[in-house]
């Protein structure tokens, strides 16, 4: 009965613990990006139209002339089989949204508890050693 009762008290903190960790953050997909910043998509309805989704550069936004305009399109080979095509205007509302993303997720990796990471080291240091002379190898007590 006593094991029981440990095993019930360790299993117990562990969900306690669990439950107190911060919840990940929302996955994003590039296409759902690409939708929010203006993106149009075509679906592909004729034997033309697939011949020249598949000689596009797989998963990479290129520029094209469409009716005489320059637009961005996207191929979408894995998710729906489609094309997204955009404005100058869609493209550059991605790269914002896009650099945003990708900074948020810099700062989220810099302040996690990674002892490897630079920020986190800094932050776990107990001492303000920026004011310690001693850091600098100027001893006083000499």
């Amino acid at each position: 009965m006593k094991l029981f009762g440990s095993t019930f008290a360790v299993l117990g903190t562990c969900l306690a613990v669990a439950a107190c960790m911060p919840a990940p953050p929302p996955t994003v997909s590039k296409e759902s990006m690409l939708s929010s910043a203006g993106f149009k998509t075509i679906t592909l309805k004729t034997p033309g139209q697939v011949a020249a989704f598949q000689a596009l550069p797989a998963q990479q936004l290129s520029r094209k002339t469409y009716k005489g305009r320059n637009v961005w399109v996207y191929p979408d080979q894995t998710v729906c089989g489609c094309l997204y095509i955009g404005s100058q205007d869609a493209y550059n509302a991605y790269i914002k949204a896009a650099s945003a993303r990708m900074m948020s997720d810099a700062i989220r990796a810099n302040d996690s508890d990674d002892p490897y990471s630079p920020t986190g080291s800094v932050n776990a240091l107990d001492s303000d050693w920026a004011n310690d002379p001693e850091a600098y190898g100027v001893y006083t007590d000499w």
